[in-house]
């Protein structure tokens, strides 16, 4: 047995067609991954990917009411205060109206 008929054996049938005939999807290379990482390895990723996912998931529901407890505290005692101040602004300007048209010659 040569080293020819060797090298041939070990070729098997998808070596042979061309590499642009092949028809592969992102899901099928990356099933075809798993047989080069070990378990260790795709169980860690694993475990990386489901606690950034949980973590994400925990940070938007605290963020979401975070948000929702500050606009809701602004508007409470805010507002009020805002329409006060307009309150007491117009009064003000009618006050200094009303004496410059008593003093007014």
């Amino acid at each position: 047995m040569d080293m020819s008929s060797a090298m041939i054996e070990d070729v098997d049938d998808l070596d042979l067609i061309p590499d642009d005939e092949l028809e592969e999807t992102y899901l099928e290379r990356i099933i075809g991954l798993r047989e080069m990482f070990p378990r260790s390895v795709r169980t860690g990723g694993a475990f990386v990917v489901n606690s950034t996912k949980s973590s994400s998931i925990w940070l938007y529901h605290f963020v979401k009411s975070a948000v929702w407890i500050t606009t809701t505290s602004a508007i409470i005692l805010a507002l009020p205060l805002a329409i006060e101040m307009s309150q007491i602004q117009a009064a003000d300007e009618m006050k200094k109206v009303r004496q410059e048209k008593l003093f007014a010659k």
